[in-house]
């Protein structure tokens, strides 16, 4: 099935600041088309239209019943996490990064692998790499994935991974993705960390050290090149957080079988007019839904009908479409890549936006399913704006 474009923005819905209603300690009235909530919190959804697949406009959320559920909902915190420690990881203690970019292929994306050794048994969830894009378009994808090894010291078969947009709005960093499998490590037995990627990518290598061996994918064989390289990357034995961004459950198998996951590389910070929740492991080429929720103590609930493990991570205020791409890492950020989708989120600027949340859970229609609710669902993940 070919891919849709994705939305480009979510609905237009606005955070506002007013007193309370006619009965309420201040005796303030509302203006028209706002709720405002115990803590003096508004939301409006302004008009319009969100297109979630080109063609195909979705009003906007509007109305009472909208309105009530997302201002009561709607909380204000001041409690932030700290980024997760790395429980294996690799040249990770400084920003230290050399200057060469990988090159663009018109023969498609390219494949790196370099082997790691864990001193002990670890259960990854999710890995970072350091790098940034230098090229400034709205296409390319990256994709970090652990293998074993095979008898031949190469890499042998993929054990998971996960996939996530390159943005040249995306500073030089610690960039990556959850994992749509749990992958367990074995100590002391080698491995391979395989980075898909589709060009113009800060090489993750740190000037002078520590080194590992390193191969290519080179036609349709693994090839295992002379020099080994300075590697710089983290593997985490949970999902990706950090300040402001709190993760929500776990993602539920499809049939394919993966376990679909949300994260995200942007902070959530007043003004990121380039914020936006990604998932990977979703079922390829399909139609997904994003739910987005505002209840800042919601904790997931099973889902009747649905498959075995599956949750409902967030509270469901707003329900917005999106395609799930198809494609390699080289596709278009409207195609999409396969397994992958993504939603925008600009966050307003404004102190008075410091503390609030928004949390979002991504699902997918499951073909191969015969439960009465043939969907499968990802983790939740909650921002706290800062």
């Amino acid at each position: 099935m070919q891919a849709l474009d994705v939305p480009e923005t979510l609905p237009n819905l606005h955070f506002a600041w007013r007193k309370r209603s006619r009965g309420g300690r201040n005796g303030a009235r509302p203006a028209p088309g706002q709720i405002p909530d115990a803590s003096g919190i508004a939301v409006v959804a302004a008009p319009g239209s969100v297109r979630p697949f080109v063609g195909r406009p979705i009003p906007a959320p509007r109305g009472p019943m909208l309105l009530r559920s997302l201002a009561s909902a709607l909380f204000v915190s001041s409690t932030f996490v700290a980024a997760q420690t790395p429980c294996i990881s690799l040249n990770d203690t400084t920003s230290l990064v050399g200057t060469a970019i990988t090159a663009t292929s018109f023969a498609g994306p390219s494949t790196f692998a370099y082997r790691v050794t864990p001193a002990s048994s670890q259960l990854l969830m999710a890995a970072e790499i350091f790098t940034s894009n230098s090229f400034a378009s709205s296409s390319g994808y990256q994709t970090l994935e652990i293998w074993d090894e095979g008898a031949n010291g190469l890499p042998n078969a993929r054990l998971g991974g996960g996939t996530w947009q390159t943005q040249a709005t995306l500073s030089l960093g610690w960039h990556g993705a959850n994992f749509d499998q749990l992958v367990q490590l074995t100590g002391a037995t080698n491995y391979w960390l395989v980075w898909r990627e589709g060009g113009s990518n800060r090489l993750p290598y740190e000037p002078g050290g520590t080194t590992t061996a390193f191969a290519r994918f080179v036609g349709g064989n693994w090839v295992l090149q002379a020099a080994q390289q300075p590697l710089k990357w983290r593997g985490y034995c949970s999902q990706l957080d950090g300040q402001g961004v709190t993760t929500i459950g776990f993602g539920c198998a499809s049939t394919t079988p993966s376990f679909p996951a949300v994260f995200t590389n942007h902070a959530p910070t007043i003004g990121n007019a380039n914020f936006r929740f990604e998932a990977t492991g979703l079922p390829p080429g399909g139609l997904g839904l994003v739910a987005f929720g505002v209840d800042p103590s919601w904790v997931g609930i099973p889902l009747p009908g649905a498959p075995s493990g599956c949750q409902l991570n967030v509270d469901p205020v707003v329900l917005v479409g999106v395609a799930i791409g198809s494609g390699n890492q080289q596709a278009s950020h409207a195609a999409g890549a396969s397994g992958h989708a993504w939603v925008a989120l600009p966050l307003p600027g404004g102190p008075s936006m410091i503390g609030v949340v928004v949390g979002a859970q991504f699902a997918a229609l499951d073909v191969g399913s015969t439960d009465p609710l043939p969907f499968v669902f990802s983790n939740g993940l909650r921002i706290t704006l800062f």
